[in-house]
């Protein structure tokens, strides 16, 4: 195990550069100039993305479906959907680590997929598509995360976004245990954009070669034992590594798979309440 160099980001933080992105996208309805008999969808439309970023979802969400009611694959209907599609994300944000968050994410995914269905132009089918992989992500379906973050990346232009979908497409590469692949996105994400978050991040993913699953961080080398030998007396194999601090971190593996890894988890969870995959 490689020496342990962050604290856990919480899953959910990772949702947000999409949000806050996708609302200054080029090219999505509120932004764009009407054209003639298009006023009454061009406000509407606009009115619903103001009312999102205002947190105001009912509203947003009820804005949205009347620009669809009027015409579900004309002017305005993708840029419609891919509101919709955020607003389902942002509520399984909100949900947290619940079947109902889960429920969202599924919702937000057939949106995405609806939305790209009427072929929309550039860019916004590539900020559906990064959707479309957010979405898919959370829900574990890491091949569909893959895909489509590799298609979207050519299109996005914002520097800040691009680093963000070549960073998770590495994490889904790795989630599905294409650690080689993996390990290029990372390498790439710290090339093309030196010193940002993604870059520091990819760099604490970069050299897997299977999940260990850390059941905690402790101050003293004398806990950090006295866990590793209660971990070993039950039959599992214990890691200790050290973070930038100085403290020691147990983790038990490798396993190979990220589903392997899961089910570890799962069974340290009680007695490990803290217990979380890496990387």
């Amino acid at each position: 195990m490689r020496n342990v160099r962050r604290r856990r980001t919480p899953t959910w933080i990772l949702i947000l550069p999409y949000l806050s992105l996708a609302a200054a996208l080029p090219g999505c309805g509120p932004r764009n100039r009407p054209g003639s008999g298009e006023v009454s969808r061009h406000t509407e439309l606009a009115n619903a993305y103001a009312a999102f970023e205002q947190r105001q979802y009912d509203q947003a969400m009820a804005g949205a479906d009347r620009v669809l009611s009027e015409d579900s694959v004309g002017p305005g209907s993708a840029e419609a959907l891919y509101l919709k599609g955020r607003i389902e994300e942002q509520k399984a944000k909100d949900a947290g680590n619940t079947s109902q968050a889960r429920d969202h994410l599924r919702e937000a995914r057939a949106i995405y997929q609806r939305a790209l269905a009427i072929k929309p132009a550039q860019p916004l089918e590539a900020y559906l598509r990064a959707g479309l992989a957010n979405a898919s992500y959370f829900l574990e379906d890491y091949a569909t995360a893959a895909r489509e973050w590799a298609a979207a990346y050519p299109q996005i232009n914002d520097a800040d976004a691009k680093a963000w979908v070549l960073y998770r497409a590495g994490l889904s590469e790795q989630r599905q245990g294409r650690f080689a692949e993996a390990d290029r996105h990372f390498a790439t994400v710290q090339q093309l954009f030196p010193g940002s978050e993604q870059a520091r991040r990819a760099a604490t993913h970069q050299g897997a070669a299977g999940f260990y699953v850390q059941v905690g961080t402790f101050a003293t080398n004398a806990n950090a034992d006295n866990t590793a030998g209660m971990l070993k007396a039950q039959g599992y194999t214990a890691v200790k590594a050290t973070d930038p601090s100085g403290r020691q971190s147990i983790a038990v593996g490798p396993v190979p798979t990220y589903q392997q890894a899961k089910s570890l988890r799962d069974r340290l969870v009680a007695q490990y309440p803290g217990a979380m995959i890496v990387p």
